[in-house]
């Protein structure tokens, strides 16, 4: 397991990584969710709900390199299509943990946000 996978367990276990589609849409509305996060395969119309959050709140989002049902056995979860994580020095050192992983750079690690710039 690489270091970015076994870093979102730990920020489970901090508490501040939320998991699924109500709990994230709550986050992104009450101003806590700071980043959010899709599995690879998560489906058009998630992404797209993701996609909508991120540009209506101004949170960064990106696309994780893991698969829903990955996701799901490292969070105790059946599958996991969606995460938002509520602390900014965690979303700062996933997003450089994952900008460090093979075949992804700083800007492939980090998608527009709603303000249409890049976070990193």
């Amino acid at each position: 397991m690489d270091k970015a996978l076994s870093f979102l367990g730990l920020c489970r276990r901090a508490g501040k990584l939320l998991i699924g589609e109500d709990g994230v849409s709550g986050a992104a509305r009450s101003g806590q969710a700071v980043l959010l996060m899709v599995a690879s395969d998560t489906a058009d119309n998630t992404r797209k709900k993701a996609g909508n959050l991120s540009r209506w709140y101004g949170i960064p989002m990106i696309s994780l390199p893991w698969d829903k049902d990955t996701l799901g056995e490292l969070l105790d979860k059946r599958v996991c299509a969606i995460l938002a994580l509520t602390d900014k020095g965690l979303a700062a050192a996933l997003q450089k943990k994952l900008s460090a992983l093979p075949g992804r750079d700083a800007e492939a690690a980090a998608e527009r946000t709603g303000k249409g710039r890049t976070e990193q």
